[in-house]
């Protein structure tokens, strides 16, 4: 991709990524501009930046390229990730083309069995005919040029809006987004962790890895206290958004990386549906913080697809673990008690190693 869009040394690079990694580092460019909403991913590209020595290349934590205040971009470098949400990747690409210079290229690379053609067509339709580049098994590279103002699409409205009535009673209302976990609905395994907690009205509560704020909302609707984090920005200004729809006073959001936003907090009852995707280096990371930033008596409560993955990491980290419910593939875990031995080691870093 890098080869095709033969970047001159006086123009300017948008770089949307390759499933979330940085493209264009190392090009010689006026400026190459990672940006994305994963806080994770932007501090690998500030680290790669100053390993590097790159006086050229800037990350950005934005929820789109519409935030970045560079003026028109002469290349754009595109390959979603596999699990990119379809409109998210076409928001993506609609905001793209308004931060371009006309004339620019926008290149775009990616697999036959990933969805390339629905990106490949949804270029089409915003800039006009694709120039293919490369065709070779499966992997296909097209090129695009920007050649006005006007764009050729309507824009792509990935907004979402549903009312869930939690099992005791309470109506909660949420707005989510492409690009969100579960983004049209309350997933299977958050209705089941919801359905198995029990929130009493003097605890404190964390909400790892919030997504749109559905398990923080409803355990605000019983809690003391309650605090939303995610590492995605984009999760995070929806479950802001939703904190205040629904008017809640007992709950804040926050962007982190793991537990970091959570630095010297104890919580009496910490919950996650667990990311499992990301594997056992997160279930680690995770069980060993949660035991860190928990009362004496407070509960680790996971729901998993995957629960030996994460039981197996909650038996290192607690002096119990086991499983309270089970339902259509998921399973919600429970642990208790911090292993000694785990505390005496001192406390690590509160946010996942981003070089991982």
């Amino acid at each position: 991709m890098l080869a095709a869009a033969a970047v001159e040394s006086h123009e300017r690079v948008l770089d949307l990524g390759v499933a979330g990694h940085p493209a264009g580092l190392g090009v010689n460019a006026a400026g190459i501009h990672f940006v994305s909403s994963d806080l994770r991913a932007v501090r690998r590209c500030e680290n790669a930046i100053r390993s590097r020595v790159l006086s050229n290349a800037f990350a950005w934590l934005e929820a789109s390229p519409a935030g970045v205040t560079v003026p028109g971009f002469d290349v754009v470098l595109y390959a979603p990730a596999r699990w990119e949400a379809k409109a998210r990747a076409f928001q993506l690409i609609d905001a793209a083309f308004h931060r371009m210079a006309i004339h620019g290229r926008f290149l775009l690379a990616g697999w036959q069995n990933a969805g390339v053609n629905s990106y490949r067509n949804r270029l089409e339709a915003v800039f006009g005919d694709a120039e293919k580049l490369l065709a070779k098994s499966g992997l296909r590279i097209y090129r695009f040029k920007k050649k006005n103002a006007t764009v050729g699409a309507d824009p792509v409205n990935t907004a979402r809006s549903f009312v869930w009535n939690d099992p005791r009673g309470a109506r909660c209302v949420f707005e989510t987004c492409a690009g969100v976990f579960s983004s049209d609905g309350l997933d299977p395994g958050t209705r089941l962790l919801i359905d198995t907690v029990d929130v009493r009205a003097h605890q404190t509560v964390l909400d790892l890895g919030c997504g749109f704020g559905a398990i923080g909302i409803a355990a605000a609707g019983r809690a003391r206290k309650v605090l939303l984090l995610d590492s995605d920005l984009l999760a995070v200004q929806c479950a802001r958004r939703n904190v205040a729809r629904n008017g809640l006073t007992n709950a804040r959001t926050a962007l982190s990386d793991g537990f970091e936003a959570a630095s010297g907090a104890s919580f009496d009852l910490i919950l996650c549906n667990a990311p499992t995707h990301q594997g056992v280096a997160t279930a680690r990371l995770f069980s060993e913080g949660a035991a860190r930033h928990l009362v004496p008596d407070g509960r680790f409560i996971v729901v998993s697809m995957r629960p030996g993955m994460y039981l197996k990491q909650m038996k290192r980290s607690f002096r119990t673990a086991g499983t309270l419910a089970s339902r259509a593939g998921y399973a919600v875990l429970c642990a208790r008690g911090p292993n000694a031995g785990l505390l005496e080691a001192g406390p690590p870093s509160d946010h996942i190693d981003s070089r991982r």
